[in-house]
């Protein structure tokens, strides 16, 4: 049996660009490490597909022993058909040097009915793109497609019982669209595999293409060679716009020398890094001070959004929230005191929740956010689900100030923040040595994917593991605004 040059991820990856496709192919060694936040993705889009198998019941899984034994899968999806499965999930075939696994594969009259699911809440041109590659396999391995549809989750759903899967998913046939498109995959199939069978790696520069539209895979092997503190950092200019730039011949922030293009944050930026110091805006400072009120509470809310609504009311990806980290500091020069919640998994953490962050929140003091969007939301959100609890959370509202705002408005500005107001970027720029990359849950992502991930977890050490890696993040994002705080109320002295 012929090897496979193609799948369905090579070839959107070869769509995107030809060089990251022969990366991928002849150089997997250089991708960029898989963040656990992807993963958790594809952990995602498994699970889904999963439960979308229920809609045609009954079928036989394809798939044989370890993932990789795809000469077995193509033979035992042709048995399958040929013995008269009238349902089959992960159905393997290969044509052209092209393998593929259709999710689900069911009969309809006298054909069959093709159907892709996706985890997310709408269709993109992406996945047309990967039932229109599917379809050009099953035609040439000489299945009859009656109908391609892609499953996909509802937005407009609710959970309101148990889950109602015909109401969860929406399926959308996309036989019309994706016959169009036969003869132009045939054509791609055949330049990315002549491309593939070379020697030389494609001379391809950076561009947009680096990210849309997925951020590629080798974008630090490709992006290597640009210098520290490159134009892509420039805080206010738009990725088009580096690019001109990039084009034009300037690769370095100081290589500017019309500055009157920039906005006053991008001026605020090249001025810090062409004196190689802070900027410091006292005033400016001095105002956002003048509007603190201790106690001070420094708090962090994380949220999980589950794809398939786990909870009485709520709906596919809502934000949950399911822990808080507060650091309480009484008045100025005292010893930052820690508060922590994080809900047990299983049952709906949000009137746990509610409950316990209005009691540690009790006061008049001032309530600090790094970044106030979601943390307001949430708010916000438990005043509308708890009525009974509604003016005191618009009292908690009232009393948010958010810790971006002094770097937003570049009141201070260090040049090792390379343009990023992001808490992951300032604080290693503020306070060298301290920093996220130890820990084991290192952003709000892969947070999410971990209290997902205890629902179902059952080994009672690695659930101890991932609780106190919840617990660590919380406690340093927390103690993080207390310390950058610290080094504001220094600059502005």
């Amino acid at each position: 049996m012929e090897k496979h040059i193609l799948s369905k991820t090579s070839y959107i990856k070869g769509l995107q660009c030809s060089k990251a496709l022969f990366l991928y192919r002849h150089y997997p060694q250089l991708r960029d490490p898989i963040p656990p936040e992807r993963q958790a993705q594809f952990t995602r889009g498994i699970d889904v597909g999963i439960l979308a198998r229920e809609l045609f019941p009954g079928g036989i899984d394809s798939t044989v022993g370890l993932s990789r034994k795809y000469e077995q899968a193509v033979e035992k999806t042709r048995d399958l058909i040929e013995g008269g499965t009238d349902v089959i999930y992960e159905a393997a075939f290969r044509f052209n040097g092209v393998l593929i696994f259709v999710d689900i594969l069911a009969r309809s009259g006298n054909g069959w009915h093709a159907v892709e699911v996706k985890s997310s809440l709408r269709l993109s041109p992406v996945h047309v793109n990967d039932a229109a590659l599917q379809y050009y396999v099953l035609k040439g391995a000489g299945l009859e497609i009656t109908n391609f549809s892609l499953a996909h989750i509802n937005s407009a759903y609710r959970r309101e019982g148990d889950v109602q899967l015909n109401k969860l998913f929406n399926l959308v046939s996309v036989l019309e669209e994706i016959e169009q498109k036969e003869k132009q995959i045939a054509l791609n199939v055949g330049e990315m595999k002549t491309m593939l069978e070379g020697s030389q790696v494609p001379a391809r520069d950076i561009g947009d293409h680096c990210f849309s539209p997925y951020s590629c895979d080798f974008i630090g092997q490709c992006w290597k060679p640009l210098p520290e503190h490159n134009i892509f950092e420039l805080t206010g200019l738009s990725r088009s716009d580096a690019f001109l730039l990039y084009s034009s011949g300037i690769q370095s922030i100081t290589d500017i020398v019309n500055e009157d293009s920039l906005n006053e944050m991008a001026r605020a930026q090249l001025r810090s890094l062409r004196e190689m110091k802070p900027l410091v805006d006292k005033a400016k400072l001095d105002k956002f001070f003048s509007g603190l009120k201790f106690p001070l509470l420094f708090m962090d809310i994380e949220t999980f959004m589950p794809a398939i609504p786990k909870y009485e009311g709520t709906k596919p990806f809502q934000h949950l929230p399911f822990q808080y980290s507060i650091h309480a500091v009484e008045q100025e020069g005292a010893e930052a005191v820690h508060i922590s919640f994080i809900a047990e998994p299983g049952n709906d953490p949000r009137k746990e929740f509610a409950e316990s962050i209005l009691r540690d929140t009790e006061g008049t003091g001032s309530i600090i956010v790094y970044d106030s969007n979601l943390e307001r939301s949430m708010l916000f959100a438990m005043k509308n689900l708890f009525p009974e609890y509604g003016d005191a959370f618009l009292d908690r509202i009232s009393r948010l100030t958010d810790l971006m705002q002094p770097f937003m408005e570049r009141a201070y500005h260090h040049p090792a923040m390379k343009g990023s107001v992001s808490l992951k970027n300032v604080l290693p720029a503020l306070v060298p040595g301290m920093s996220y990359t130890q820990l084991k849950i290192a952003n709000g992502s892969q947070a999410m994917a971990a209290y997902e991930q205890l629902h179902d977890q059952q080994d009672l050490f690695t659930l101890a593991e991932m609780k106190e890696g919840l617990f660590e993040y919380g406690r340093l994002d927390t103690l993080a605004m207390v310390h950058i705080m610290d080094v504001l109320r220094k600059a502005k002295e």
